[in-house]
């Protein structure tokens, strides 16, 4: 009896476990094609801003190494429009251009910011520092009491 209650057990826990393998593998396979999906309209948007293009663009350039034809195109971009689903002849080209599109938007995005950057925490230093010797030199001494000001020397020189 006790042979056949651990053998029940195990074949319970063995299907059990083969359940949930396949649903964690259901599960990892849906959100991966919806992180493609993002990650493709990422990449679009990209394409959009550095080449200074339109989706619609990309649709027609990423249609010409497959040959597709026009009213082709205009069908697949009105369904992109209506569902964000992006044809196999867009994907393929997104795919093949990751590489210089990450490295054309890093490279136009990141100059400016840095530059930005650059002017905003020089701009901000200057204001820090005028301000404390502004206020060290000028307006601490009409503040502070006459016996405090001998005792501690301050003032504009």
């Amino acid at each position: 009896m006790l042979n056949l209650t651990m053998n029940t057990i195990g074949a319970v826990g063995s299907v059990m476990i083969f359940w949930y393998l396949i649903r964690a593998y259901l599960r990892s396979t849906q959100k991966n094609s919806q992180s493609d999906q993002l990650v493709i309209e990422n990449y679009l948007q990209k394409i959009t801003l550095t080449a200074g293009i339109s989706v619609y663009d990309t649709f027609r350039i990423s249609a010409e190494e497959w040959r597709v034809p026009a009213d082709r195109i205009d069908r697949d971009f009105k369904i992109y429009l209506s569902t964000q689903s992006v044809p196999f002849y867009v994907k393929d080209f997104v795919r093949k251009g990751q590489k210089h599109i990450d490295e054309l938007y890093n490279s136009k995005s990141s100059s400016f910011t840095d530059k930005r950057l650059l002017v905003f925490y020089s701009i901000l230093t200057l204001l820090f520092w005028g301000g404390s010797v502004f206020v060290s030199l000028y307006v601490l001494p009409s503040i502070l009491p006459e016996e405090l000001l001998t005792s501690l020397s301050l003032g504009p020189p």
